[in-house]
């Protein structure tokens, strides 16, 4: 089991490395759909995460992912970003976690990459 100060880091560092940028005030309304992708996201990683069999060195490695895209948003690293996520797809890929846990989490991640591409909805 995460102790449950780690689940909370690890929720504040999903909405921080998925967070909003400047965006038009026209986006304002996208944005609050995305934001709330983002919180579900950030939810269904925590409880996955807790029902997981992830080692301690796999959480470090999602935490440093997530650090890592965030880093890589706030820097316009498109690059950094793939690898960040690469990694993240690879962990939740593996047999650590319950498979509708896994599917919960890439149903999210699809979720917020659509609102991404919408007009506007851009982080």
């Amino acid at each position: 089991m995460v102790p449950a100060r780690v689940s909370t880091i690890l929720a504040i560092v999903v909405i921080a490395a998925l967070g909003f940028g400047s965006g038009s005030p026209s986006a304002g309304a996208q944005q609050g759909e995305m934001k709330d992708d983002v919180e579900q996201f950030a939810m269904d990683l925590h409880v996955a995460v807790q029902r997981s069999s992830l080692s301690d060195q796999q959480k470090e490695q999602i935490r440093t992912d997530l650090k890592d895209l965030r880093e890589a948003r706030q820097n316009h690293d498109r690059i950094g970003g793939f690898r960040a996520m690469r990694n993240l797809r690879s962990l939740l890929d593996s047999d650590a976690f319950q498979p509708e846990d896994r599917q919960r989490i890439k149903q999210d991640l699809e979720k917020i990459r659509e609102d991404r591409e919408k007009p506007g909805g851009g982080m």
